[in-house]
């Protein structure tokens, strides 16, 4: 039986280490690359993270099973007791800035401001020009869907608000209107620029539109 045990446990881990290796071979070849968009630069860190975690607990526990080392094996069991308690915690915290009801109670507890995270962790200009620009330019999502209705992205970052009279050529080209209304082009109305990589992906009602959308996906 416990011959059994130790078999199916070896083959277990020796997937596993198959499947850590890969992922970390694909995260490091995007690294490699040197050029990766910013749609590879979201699967880049993680990929390597996820793919060493995986490929070193599943080593412990190939060694123990198979050479029967027990320190190996106490290694193992331990390194899945931490990685089970940081996915709790990760679960616990992505409940915590994405559900808009329970991040509002948490953050009056003073805590942490839970409810403006997500915010402003998204809309961070490093962050957000390197990775969420980037990919939203690369997917060409203001490319897409011109004759239905548009997303809260699409609507937040293809075209310009639509308070400010901007006249519309086609999906992706407008024109300030000849007789202007009586604002000031500041704010949004000045992010907004006809350059296809530009548009209003620096609008805040782009940002304000990703973290929306973040919230419905893993709220």
């Amino acid at each position: 039986m416990v011959r059994i045990s130790n078999t199916i446990l070896a083959i277990f881990n020796y997937i596993a280490l198959l499947i850590g290796l890969v992922i970390t071979g694909l995260g490091l070849y995007i690294f490699a690359r040197g050029n990766a968009t910013g749609c590879d630069k979201v699967l880049q860190n993680p990929m390597i993270i996820v793919g060493a975690t995986i490929s070193a607990i599943s080593l412990f526990g190939l060694i123990g099973s198979c050479c029967r080392v027990n320190f190996a094996l106490m290694l193992y069991l331990i390194l899945l007791f931490l990685l089970l308690l940081y996915l709790i915690g990760f679960t616990v915290f992505a409940i915590l800035v994405t559900n808009e009801s329970i991040c509002k109670a948490f953050s009056k507890t003073k805590i942490m401001d839970f409810h403006n995270w997500l915010r402003d962790n998204l809309g961070d200009e490093k962050h957000w020009n390197d990775i969420i620009k980037s990919c939203a330019v690369q997917t060409k999502i203001c490319h897409e869907n011109n004759h239905k209705k548009l997303s809260n992205i699409q609507s937040g970052g293809c075209q310009p608000p639509v308070s400010f009279g901007f006249v519309s050529n086609n999906a992706t080209l407008w024109n300030r209107p000849k007789t202007s209304p009586a604002v000031k082009y500041s704010g949004d109305c000045a992010a907004w620029s006809n350059h296809q990589d530009t548009l209003c992906f620096n609008c805040e009602s782009c940002k304000a539109a990703y973290v929306v959308t973040s919230r419905k996906q893993w709220g």
